[in-house]
């Protein structure tokens, strides 16, 4: 209705405001009727809205590899075993099924380890021996572009270094870099710091025989360093090694590169088969293979160009270091002595026991204890099916809601008339049944019901053997529960202890036909995929067929998130539901808008009557007052 201001009814003494609504009140109930249908569409969202949550946080729960402890795609998670190690910082061990339980004893020898190239420091930190400090006299040196020119009148290191720093900070490099003396033994050095992070380059102008650089090198280098400062002489070179067998050629190096584009070449040239790095804090250079044990070797071969080498501080006694195996020595459960182990890794597993070798200490010996706990494993896959059949019940509850047709949405009308909580509790019966017989809804959950009871090829074993069914009770339908008739809960901890590693594949197996999830994938390959992959695998497939918030082929997220739109996500607003709730507001907008047009077009016919009304009783006085003086 129309907010204006009017004074109606004076002439005619009719009540006109409540004329009009009763006019109006056929276009009044349109609106009406509109707004109730928008109103339910709000509700369903709101609903669907609640059950994408419950599903996006069943999957986040249960099948995030990122919560290790809970995640049921997970091998460990089966494991009917703990372990123990009395000190963790040598070794530890995890157990699988098949594994016996007890102390082993455990040494570690000696660990894997790589194999290495390691530079001497190509840091520039200090001079050679100086003999006679005369042979510094009038000599010139420069720090980037300052050049000095030392005293004509040294007559010891300490001369030296004060005329160097006196001169430093009358300059440029002030507060950049500075020298100081360094006594060892009967030997005297002066040492160069820099005082920055920036880039210093020092040049022996005048070849100072105990000034023992090359000309135009990088005090404190860094990945940023260009291998010209770092001594690279030819304009452009090679770097070659060899390792595990393999030849890496790196060709057509600038000495323009920085240190860092050399090390991101050789990591890109390898593929991460080897690492190279620089450590500014020791100034080496150093390759590794990613790969241990005592097969792995790598070789600095000939054809690298001899200026980068010198660069790199890879002269003739740089350190090469050939891997080496893991030697170990065990002691199972029940022996008496120990069998020694050689292997080309610190993680191997042995008799269905996963070690992890940290620390060598052949004065050590690590008590790794296993312990048979099934109970642990059934709490994981229980507390799985526990949340499954709540999201179960809650979708088959909204699904079989009888709708109740007498409880439409209330109008701002009724609602005025209303109580607070006899409006709640009128619009919890109207949101009753709006998801009934919902085939979205209902074809997720025939789709996980027939997830669990088709059989995993390869698994050995089904549901059933497990003590697992379906629940019998018709209102619980799709429901997992334990079946006593089938040995019940205690089955299944029996399976976990005899049977784990079938137990493990009929829930976590992956397809090896169609090995990743991917919602493109045609009907045959999904039958494919669904033949061998485990139960919970399956389940996983269809969560997020339903919950989605990446987009297939067509542009598509998961069905309900395409229904109904999830909060933070750009379907929120751009959802089947919400453009269903759009169309109605723009009914609404229309009949608003004819419905005020009406309500001028009578509240105009009225105010012409009023007028009407006000010329007669205008006439009628005049009539009158003749009539009187006539008489008169």
């Amino acid at each position: 209705m129309s907010s204006k201001l009017r004074i109606t009814g004076m002439a005619t003494g009719l009540d006109v405001d409540t004329a009009v609504k009763q006019m109006l009140k056929a276009e009044s109930a349109k609106i009406d009727k509109v707004k109730q249908a928008k109103q339910i569409f709000q509700w369903q969202q709101d609903l669907y809205r609640e059950i994408v949550s419950d599903l996006i946080s069943l999957r986040s729960t249960y099948f995030d590899v990122l919560k290790s402890d809970t995640n049921m795609l997970s091998k460990n998670n089966y494991a009917a075993f703990e372990t123990s190690s009395s000190d963790n910082t040598i070794a530890t061990a995890s157990a699988s099924t098949g594994a016996v339980s007890g102390k082993y004893t455990v040494k570690v020898n000696q660990l894997a380890t790589s194999a290495s190239i390691t530079s001497n420091s190509i840091i520039v930190d200090r001079t050679s021996n100086i003999i006679s400090p005369s042979d510094w006299e009038g000599k010139r040196i420069k720090f980037n572009d300052m050049e000095i020119t030392l005293s004509s009148t040294l007559n010891s290191v300490d001369d030296i270094v004060n005329d160097i720093n006196s001169k430093i900070t009358a300059g440029s490099m002030k507060g950049k870099v500075q020298v100081s003396k360094i006594t060892d033994g009967a030997n005297t050095y002066i040492k160069f710091e820099a005082l920055t992070t920036e880039n210093i380059k020092i040049t022996n102008v005048d070849s100072v025989a105990d000034l023992d650089v090359v000309s135009g090198k990088i005090i404190n280098p860094s990945l940023s360093t260009k291998l010209e400062n770092l001594g690279m002489t030819d304009a452009a070179g090679s770097f070659k090694f060899t390792y595990n067998g393999s030849t890496v050629s790196i060709d057509n190096i600038s000495n323009q590169s920085t240190l860092g584009e050399l090390i991101q070449s050789i990591s890109n040239k390898t593929s991460g088969n080897v690492t190279a790095k620089f450590s500014e804090l020791t100034g080496k250079f150093e390759l590794r293979t990613t790969s241990t044990g005592g097969s792995t070797a790598i070789n600095l071969d000939s054809g690298t160009t001899s200026s980068l080498i010198t660069a790199l501080g890879l002269p003739e006694d740089f350190t090469i270091k050939n891997g080496q195996d893991a030697k170990v020595d065990i002691t199972p459960p029940g022996a008496t002595s120990p069998t020694s182990v050689v292997k080309s890794s610190n993680i191997f597993t042995i008799d269905n026991v996963s070690y992890n070798l940290t620390q060598a200490d052949s004065a050590k010996t690590v008590d790794i204890t296993v312990t048979f706990n099934a109970q642990k494993a059934f709490d994981k896959i229980k507390a799985f099916i526990d949340k499954y059949n709540e999201i179960v019940e809650k979708i088959n509850s909204k699904i079989d809601e009888k709708k109740q047709y007498d409880y439409k949405p209330l109008t701002d009308d009724q609602k005025s008339e209303m109580k607070e909580d006899e409006i709640k509790k009128w619009e919890e019966k109207a949101k009753e049944g709006l998801l009934k017989n919902d085939s979205s809804l209902q074809n997720m959950l025939y789709a996980m019901r027939n997830a669990f009871f088709q059989s995993v090829e390869g698994a050995g074993i089904t549901l059933k053997d497990l003590g697992l069914s379906t629940s019998s009770d018709i209102s619980q339908r799709g429901k997992i529960v334990f079946n006593s008739s089938l040995g019940g809960e205690q089955k299944l901890k029996d399976m976990l202890a005899t049977r784990g590693e079938q137990v493990a594949k009929l829930f976590m197996q992956t397809s090896s036909k169609q090995p990743t999830y991917s919602p493109d994938l045609t009907q045959t390959q999904r039958e494919s995929r669904n033949s061998d992959q485990g139960i919970f695998q399956r389940i996983n497939d269809i969560l997020q067929d339903y919950v989605r918030t990446t987009r297939n082929n067509s542009g598509k997220k998961g069905v309900l998130i395409e229904k109904a739109g999830l909060k933070g996500d750009f379907t929120e607003y751009n959802n089947l539901i919400t453009k269903q709730i759009q169309a109605k507001d723009k009914i609404i907008s229309d009949l608003t808008q004819k419905l005020a047009d009406k309500e001028e077009k009578y509240y105009l016919q009225f105010s012409k009557l009023e007028t009407a009304m006000n010329q007669l009783n205008s006439q009628s006085t005049w009539l009158s007052q003749q009539l009187g003086m006539s008489t008169a």
